[in-house]
């Protein structure tokens, strides 16, 4: 599994994402991955500090802000997206022919967000959206509605009609 923490992993090639090179801000972001979880940190930090002196009976301070808020949860968030990278080629449910052994796992999808319909994605890769039907959670898709909806994000590819029914596994 360290295979994505190798050097030769780190940079990114462009030529498989040419829309990367389109949005200085995700170039931007690419270029200084780390400055955002740092950023991210500080900010825990300087807010449970100011609630510790403001809000004492919170009962809380920058340290443990940090170790809830960023220390914590980032573990949990990268051991939940191994989980889909193993878990989802072996439990689940397979609804689409696809040539892998990827799966659809619910409960996987709830812990992630969305990416517990890994079937789906394999099946078609190119939509924003995982969870192809209305039962099938997918927070991710949901937050980034809203924000196409604000104007925040745009062209969002959404689950052509046809790709629902093609190449479904009867069982």
């Amino acid at each position: 599994m360290g295979w994505f923490t190798t050097p030769q992993s780190f940079p990114t090639q462009f030529g498989l994402v040419r829309n990367l090179s389109k949005y200085p801000e995700l170039r931007f972001l690419n270029r200084f991955s780390t400055l955002v979880p740092l950023i991210l940190l500080l900010l825990l930090i300087v807010a449970g500090e100011l609630v510790r002196m403001y809000i004492p009976s919170a009962g809380t301070n920058g340290l443990q802000m940090a170790v809830w808020g960023f220390s914590i949860s980032t573990v949990v968030l990268f051991h939940a997206t191994a989980r889909i990278n193993s878990l989802d080629h072996l439990i689940g449910r397979r609804r689409y022919a696809t040539p892998d052994n990827s799966r659809n796992n619910w409960f996987l999808a709830i812990l992630t967000f969305g990416e517990g319909w890994h079937n789906n994605h394999h099946h078609y890769p190119a939509t924003v959206r995982q969870g192809f039907f209305w039962w099938e959670y997918d927070l991710t898709y949901y937050v980034l509605a809203a924000l196409s909806w604000l104007g925040i994000v745009q062209d969002l590819r959404p689950i052509p009609k046809e790709i629902r029914a093609k190449n479904l596994i009867q069982s």
